[in-house]
C-alpha cells in the first residue's frame, strides 16, 4: 500500500529529491518548521511541498491540512 500523504521531518533538499522520484512525486509533502517568515516558505514551495505548517501547531491544524490534501 502506498502512502497518500507524507508528513515527516523532511529538509528542503530531501523534499526536492522526493518530488523528482516518480515513486514519490505524487505524494503530498507537509513541511513542519519553526520559521514563520514568508521567505522561509518559498524554498519548500519551490521544491514542491504542498503544505507548510509552522510549529508549534495544534493537532487539528495538521488533521485539517491532511484532509484537505487527500481531497485533491
Amino acid at each position: 500500500m502506498r502512502a497518500k500523504t507524507f508528513a515527516s521531518p523532511v529538509s528542503h533538499p530531501n523534499c526536492g529529491l522526493l518530488k523528482k522520484d516518480t515513486r514519490y512525486a505524487k505524494i503530498p509533502i507537509i513541511m513542519f518548521t519553526a520559521r514563520a517568515q514568508e521567505e522561509d516558505k518559498k524554498p519548500g514551495e519551490e521544491l514542491g511541498a504542498e503544505a507548510y505548517i509552522i510549529k508549534p501547531f495544534e493537532s487539528q491544524v495538521l488533521l485539517g491540512k491532511i484532509k484537505e490534501l487527500l481531497k485533491e
